[in-house]
């Protein structure tokens, strides 16, 4: 009985982290390139965390910006995340990066072996995001996303913390499961 006392209190605490996760988060915009070095004329993922919006409507897509990109700009399209409550819109695009003419000699952006670079843009609040990223002629040239290797977004605390809570719930409810079963076979 003791166990079952200490899992409920375990599951109330995880329960109530677990909501205030979303709320301690929601005003967080982040935004990341990946890779975060790449060769001229290769592609990269931007994905952007935009705060949640009062008004929760969002426009299906934003624009980035950069000096080291092929066309200057790319569309990103939001990302469904709507099964997190108070979590705002996520947007991710993929964009080419100018070719090595336009960062060596007398090109646009000349540069020596590596340079850095960042992309900017607006959330639907107005919110300004702003993330960086290398262009090196070295670097393995990256031609976009391989689909089925899984997501694009890296894990944010918000779901590490839920998963280790569901994963621990699940535990203890196993822990309980079986000790049960052992005190009636034992009886």
């Amino acid at each position: 009985m003791r166990i079952a006392r200490v899992f409920a209190a375990g599951a109330l605490v995880a329960a109530g982290v677990a909501g205030a996760v979303p709320a301690a988060h929601a005003a967080d915009t982040s935004a990341e390139v990946s890779p975060r070095t790449v060769a001229p004329g290769g592609m990269v993922t931007v994905s952007v965390s935009c705060p949640y919006a009062e008004r929760g409507w969002a426009p299906d897509s934003i624009e980035a910006h950069s000096q080291a990109f092929a066309n200057g700009s790319v569309r990103l399209h939001k990302v469904e995340n709507a099964a997190i409550p108070g979590v705002g819109p996520a947007y991710n695009g993929t964009a080419r990066i100018a070719a090595n003419a336009n960062f060596s000699g007398n090109g646009p952006n000349a540069v020596g072996d590596s340079s850095n670079w960042s992309v900017e843009g607006k959330c639907p609040g107005g919110t300004e995001w702003r993330a960086s990223f290398t262009v090196a002629r070295n670097a393995p040239i990256h031609y976009g996303v391989r689909g089925g290797v899984g997501g694009s977004f890296t894990d944010s605390a918000q779901t590490m913390v839920t998963g280790a809570l569901l994963v621990a719930g699940a535990l203890g409810a196993t822990f309980y499961v079986i000790r049960r079963r052992q005190s009636e076979t034992e009886s």
